[in-house]
């Protein structure tokens, strides 16, 4: 059986016309540009099912998953794959920039999503929250958000693996209590002092924690690994939302492939939990300092789902220099980067000295 083309899977008709449908964030229908119509599509949540995380017992193969077909577009310039719509004649690469015409698409078996998270922040949207928050910093320059020019603007769905676990834990280790002691010293002027001198208390304690871990997000792009700081700002989605993966949700946006696989991808949640185990035992234990805390951590029950999430991929330029940001396609949180005035941060290290200054002169009076 010849596997199905991508423009095949996800063409949507208009009813009216028959031009292409598109997704729309607004509207949150299909809708279509050239009539206007707009159709309904489903919302369903029937397919959202875990999948065992096995893939340790074959061999760091890929587990057995449901898949599809996809085909795909890379780009010439950094390599990035992204998911494209065939009948576009030419794409942006929404990583370097990059303009690319009649791509070379080509097939690979991947792990299908088994949900995805629709865009609810448009075009539009994308650009009003670009524009409060551009000038919202005090250390910009006071023209920032006048002179910045928005040079890009990618909505794209961005590829995640999402891990449950239940984390069972024994530790151990020793809480530190303080308390106080008079001590006589000479201080200064050889004068014959009192001082109260800190000291530790120590007691050993061990016990267990255990705690379930719902949904931890592993971001799948190597394309954005070295953004992964903004990417974790603006990556507070409301999972709740997230429906049947239906590739009609992508008409009219890009999305990418995920480029960072299952087995590293674990590696990692698995990492982030046991950290949090280890914080998690660390409050247990208590005291006002600690020492030689040991954590053992089981995970069970491991399991995962692959998920498209909405994420705009912006750019803007200002006095020549080009700025990236994000803006969450979900909330419309934004965070990147934004120039700092020179003088105002001049002014702000002239203030904090002053008061420093201030302060030792009164305390000098006394």
């Amino acid at each position: 059986m010849t596997p199905p083309d991508l423009t095949d899977v996800i063409k949507a008709p208009c009813r009216n016309c028959g031009a292409q449908l598109h997704f729309s964030a607004d509207k949150q229908k299909l809708a279509c540009s050239h009539c206007g119509n707009t159709e309904d599509i489903p919302f369903a949540k029937t397919k959202l099912v875990e999948n065992p995380l096995t893939y340790r017992f074959e061999n760091q193969q890929l587990p057995s998953a449901p898949t599809e077909e996809k085909r795909l577009f890379t780009c010439g310039n950094c390599g990035a794959k992204t998911q494209v719509n065939l009948d576009t004649p030419t794409i942006t690469c929404a990583f370097c920039g990059s303009r690319n015409v009649n791509p070379d698409a080509q097939k690979t078996r991947l792990i299908e999503p088994a949900g995805v998270l629709p865009f609810r922040i448009s075009r539009a949207g994308a650009t009003e929250r670009f524009k409060s928050w551009v000038g919202s910093d005090w250390l910009a320059p006071s023209d920032l958000k006048a002179g910045a020019m928005l040079d890009q603007l990618h909505g794209i769905y961005i590829p995640y693996w999402t891990f449950d676990a239940q984390a069972s834990s024994n530790w151990e280790g020793q809480a530190g209590y303080y308390y106080y002691v008079p001590v006589e010293v000479r201080d200064a002027n050889g004068r014959v002092v009192t001082q109260q001198q800190r000291r530790v208390r120590w007691e050993y304690r061990s016990g267990s924690h255990s705690a379930f871990y719902d949904d931890v997000l592993t971001m799948a792009s190597r394309q954005l690994s070295t953004q992964e700081g903004t990417v974790q700002e603006v990556s507070r989605y409301e999972m709740n939302d997230v429906v049947d993966y239906d590739p009609r949700f992508l008409l009219g946006w890009e999305a990418e492939v995920y480029s960072i696989d299952l087995p590293e991808s674990a590696q990692k949640a698995e990492a982030l939990i046991r950290d949090r185990e280890m914080n998690a035992c660390a409050a247990e234990l208590g005291g006002d300092t600690q020492q030689g805390l040991q954590v053992d951590t089981r995970l069970t029950n491991q399991t995962f789902k692959h998920l498209l999430l909405p994420l705009w991929i912006c750019a803007y330029t200002y006095n020549g220099k080009l700025y990236r940001f994000m803006v969450n396609g979900q909330t419309g949180q934004v965070a990147g980067q934004r120039p700092k005035s020179a003088w105002k941060i001049a002014l702000l290290i002239g203030g904090f000295i002053l008061l420093v200054a201030l302060i030792y002169w009164f305390t000098q009076k006394r």
